[in-house]
């Protein structure tokens, strides 16, 4: 049986899923209905445009499940201002209130992050949730031990070294969770896939009211630094591309200071 079948009865033969296929799989017949290519199979990214595309539900996805394809309500657009308003308003947040952020919570952040689009639709994102605040914080002196062995090297970690020893935490903000991201080294786009996928988290976070602010030591620290990644759990063929601190935030921002203007060039 073919990976994709077309219903006859309730195609139109307008060719649009023809049209959006990635790899172009589709064909026509004799009677002018699409078919799915033979051997397709192998290269199909069960991206499901081809499902989405059609108005009429005459597209078949064997990975796929038409009882699991949900109506888009186009009623529901977000307004640009709206939007405007989610992007200019998000900070780094770093001071953090001590309430917890529920987990079911997360996971409504996580849902949403989870359809960012990735490479031929590959998704090759794997989420780590730290919930402990004692845990974040065992976390960012890992991240002070590997800064100490760089800073041997290349001193210029004095200052984040010094503030840890004085017992302030310059690394994770004594945020009360944590957020990473970890995917293949095998896969040429894990490093871009991640980033997206962590981006639109962030984004929805905001949109609950949750704050946060991307760990560059954590991420920098967790793929030189075995115990780290270890501790983290981190698979030995994969790496960390992305880690967020987050939580409620202590302090609300009024105001939206400048930035500097797009830099674009127009041909």
């Amino acid at each position: 049986m073919s990976l994709v079948t077309i219903d006859h009865s309730a195609c139109r033969r307008d060719g649009m899923c023809i049209e959006v296929c990635p790899p172009a799989l589709f064909e026509v017949d004799g009677g002018g209905f699409p078919v799915f290519r033979a051997g397709g199979e192998q290269d199909c990214i069960a991206c499901g445009h081809c499902v989405a595309v059609c108005p009429h539900g005459a597209v078949h996805h064997e990975a796929l499940p038409m009882e699991g394809a949900q109506l888009v309500d186009h009623t529901l657009a977000v307004s640009i201002p709206a939007l405007n308003q989610l992007v200019r308003n998000r900070r780094s947040v770093r001071e953090f209130r001590d309430e917890p952020v529920p987990q079911a919570l997360v996971s409504e952040i996580i849902d949403v992050a989870r359809w960012a689009p990735s490479a031929v639709n590959r998704q090759p994102v794997n989420w780590l949730v730290i919930q402990t605040p004692a845990e974040v914080k065992r976390l960012a002196g890992l991240v002070i031990d590997y800064l100490r062995q760089s800073n041997k090297l290349e001193p210029r970690y004095t200052r984040y070294i010094d503030l840890w020893e004085q017992g302030r935490d310059p690394i994770l903000r004594n945020a009360p969770h944590l957020a990473v991201i970890h995917a293949p080294d095998e896969w040429l786009w894990s490093s871009v896939d991640s980033t997206i996928a962590l981006t639109q988290f962030e984004l929805a976070a905001v949109a609950q009211g949750v704050g946060t602010c991307w760990a560059g030591f954590l991420m920098r620290a967790a793929n030189g630094h075995p115990p780290l990644k270890e501790a983290l759990g981190i698979p030995a063929d994969h790496s960390v591309f992305g880690a967020l601190m987050y939580g409620f935030p202590r302090y609300r921002y009024h105001r939206v200071p400048p930035r500097q203007e797009a830099r674009i060039q127009w041909r």
